[in-house]
């Protein structure tokens, strides 16, 4: 089975026992009728908990007061998994208006050989097939490299195409994921150097320069 990362989608076997005890009933049964649909659930940080054990989560379909229902399974009862879905099959799900800057803003990460992929509202979305994004809301979008080189490019295409849609999200290298913002602001002097990063089972802060040879050792 293919390792499990934070924002990666998971089904999960049909009987499987998941552990709501900090849900509501309400909450419960919502869970309930989102896997008896076959949707899946979203991998979330797993700190805390016992290797045998996974935590997912699940934000209910609407526009209203976000509803983040967080619980925990077994990780025998995956049934199988993937990445979140590429940017490049939702944007003509957004907005008409936003859909040409970001057709042309996914064309550009791919020829830096970047595949942006969704998390957030639009993918709650394209999973339930109910509106959730708000006028508010931020596209969350999460960016894999599989070295430093590609970043500088990254961080600029990320400040051009910052628009009236505002793009948030992470870019993860090997076991850790740092706001793309936090990033940028580390490497142009105008934020601190120590990062908030997340990795599938914490979170620590972590000097810029270390995050890299993180990457080559998990290599």
């Amino acid at each position: 089975m293919r390792r499990l990362r934070r924002h990666d989608l998971v089904w999960l076997r049909a009987g499987a026992v998941v552990d709501l005890t900090a849900c509501s009933a309400a909450a419960a049964a919502d869970v309930e009728a989102w896997r008896k649909a076959g949707r899946p659930l979203v991998s979330a940080r797993s700190d805390g908990l016992s290797a045998d054990r996974l935590r997912l989560g699940l934000t209910l379909p609407g526009t209203g007061e976000r509803r983040r229902v967080s619980l925990t399974a077994a990780r025998t009862d995956v049934e199988r998994s993937t990445p979140p879905p590429p940017l490049d099959t939702l944007v003509d799900t957004l907005p008409a208006a936003h859909r040409p800057s970001l057709h042309a803003f996914a064309e550009r990460c791919t020829a830096l050989g970047i595949a942006p992929r969704v998390y957030g509202s639009l993918l709650w979305q394209s999973l339930s097939g109910e509106p959730c994004l708000r006028a508010d809301s931020d596209l969350d979008l999460l960016f894999d490299l599989e070295g430093p080189a590609p970043l500088p490019s990254l961080l600029e295409l990320l400040r051009d195409a910052d628009g009236a849609l505002r793009l948030d999200g992470e870019i993860r290298c090997g076991a850790h994921a740092v706001a793309w913002r936090e990033l940028a602001a580390a490497f142009d002097g105008s934020g601190p150097r120590r990062v908030l990063a997340k990795s599938d089972d914490g979170i620590a802060l972590i000097d810029v320069a270390a995050l890299w040879p993180a990457r080559s050792r998990a290599a």
